[in-house]
């Protein structure tokens, strides 16, 4: 048993060193060109007066720095910190000069109409070029049909409706949403104990119903967000706002109202958050509906020969869709509570290219650890942020761990593609006027 317990602990830290070695080209390759799909970084929750965070605890939450969903000045600092380590490794790399001001058309910042968004692209602009005027490009409001980051369905139909509620059940456990509840049962009542729940006046009205035996599930509509109802879209919301607290305040134990929580515990609160996540956006044919337009931003950005660097910004959603549109495989990541989507990751592409000419692809998620966006970490090449490669269905890498740039431009290919084929397989498309 003492054997098995090193080899597992052996197992943890080995993979927590290799998701934290620094960005960097492996010999015999030059780095071309770098793209990068960013979730905003550490807002302020929903937890105004009215809001579902502040009707169900009796409870103050925290004196945010930034108004309800905007970013904090703590989610300001972490994000220069991230802007400032890739400065330091594209100099390196010998990819952008020190003092990189660049020419016209070799960046782009583009982030969603969005304060939280916007802001953290400037942010990351001002860490990486401070001496550059950078601009970020943003379209309309967050409304706007142009809005590429809106995370609604782009293709609906009934029969589509059905087998994407169909594919979401699957994901959700073999008996659907039950499986799922039943699941996350433990979790939803550690936060309706940590905010002290039935303290609350409002959840004792019934206004919320009993977020322990009630029954959850999705609805779809044409360009419409998925929407999920029931308990587990209650408790993620109240999850949503204790993690923020959890980053943003130096106490633990104030940040869980006096409860004093075991890292177990708090992984506990944010699965409730992440599961609600992945129902709502993470099936496959769901994503495929949702993140099309990111795809294909995202693909003509690869293709620019003139592009240096480029970073985009939106949402968690907007990551977990375009990595289930491309089919990346089941990942766990280290050393953070959200083990798919943190607070500020980056998924970074790097195009290199080898000594006879030809383009390959490093893939990989970029964050801060719990501790690092907990204590505002100065990261630098001797402390970098945590990275993680990304494996994808059907696509082999070579010795070097890279990925063929014909296999890559292929995944985003078929994903366009198999967006374009859903008219045949599930009927013309419905829209919002129609439906």
């Amino acid at each position: 048993m003492k054997k098995k317990l090193i080899l597992l602990f052996t197992v943890a830290l080995s993979l927590c060193l290799i998701a934290q070695a620094a960005l960097a080209a492996p010999e015999g390759y030059t780095l071309r060109q770098v793209t990068i799909l960013s979730r905003h970084n550490l807002r302020a929750p929903l937890s105004s007066n009215g809001s579902v965070p502040e009707e169900l605890t009796p409870h103050n939450w925290n004196e945010w720095t930034g108004n309800s969903s905007e970013l904090t000045l703590k989610g300001g600092a972490l994000e220069i910190r991230m802007g400032q380590y890739f400065r330091k490794w594209l100099e390196r790399e010998g990819l952008i000069p020190e003092n990189y001001v660049p020419a016209d058309g070799e960046v782009r910042f583009f982030a969603r109409n969005k304060q939280r968004c916007i802001a953290t692209a400037r942010y990351f602009a001002t860490g990486m070029m401070p001496l550059a005027d950078t601009v970020v490009e943003y379209t309309g409001d967050a409304n706007h049909p142009d809005d590429i980051f809106k995370p609604v369905l782009h293709y609906y139909s009934d029969a589509y409706a059905e087998a994407a509620i169909a594919n979401v059940n699957e994901i959700a456990g073999e008996n659907g949403f039950a499986s799922a509840s039943a699941a996350l049962k433990d979790g939803i009542a550690l936060v309706m104990d940590v905010v002290d729940m039935a303290g609350s006046e409002i959840y004792q009205s019934g206004k919320y119903g009993d977020l322990l035996a009630d029954p959850s599930g999705i609805n779809l509509e044409p360009d419409k967000e998925p929407d999920l109802y029931g308990p587990i879209k209650t408790a993620n919301q109240v999850a949503d706002a204790l993690m923020l607290q959890y980053y943003e305040m130096p106490d633990p134990v104030a940040a869980a109202f006096g409860h004093e929580l075991t890292e177990a515990q708090w992984k506990q609160i944010v699965d409730v958050k992440e599961t609600f996540g992945m129902l709502r956006h993470g099936a496959p044919l769901v994503a495929l509906s949702i993140a099309n337009p990111v795809v294909k931003d995202l693909y003509g950005e690869l293709k620019n020969e003139g592009r240096v660097f480029s970073f985009s910004c939106a949402h968690d959603c907007t990551i977990l869709g375009v990595l289930s549109s491309l089919g990346v495989t089941d990942y766990t990541l280290p050393d953070t509570l959200e083990m798919h989507t943190p607070i500020g990751v980056k998924l970074v592409f790097q195009r290199l290219t080898d000594e006879a000419g030809a383009n390959w692809y490093d893939v990989s998620l970029v964050y801060q650890s719990t501790q690092q966006t907990r204590d505002v970490s100065e990261l630098t090449l001797e402390n970098p942020p945590m990275r993680y490669a990304l494996d994808f269905k059907g696509v082999e890498k070579n010795a070097d761990g890279l990925i063929a740039e014909a296999d890559l431009l292929g995944l985003f290919e078929g994903a366009m593609e198999a967006f374009d084929r859903l008219d045949d397989q599930y009927g013309e498309m419905e829209t919002d006027a129609a439906a």
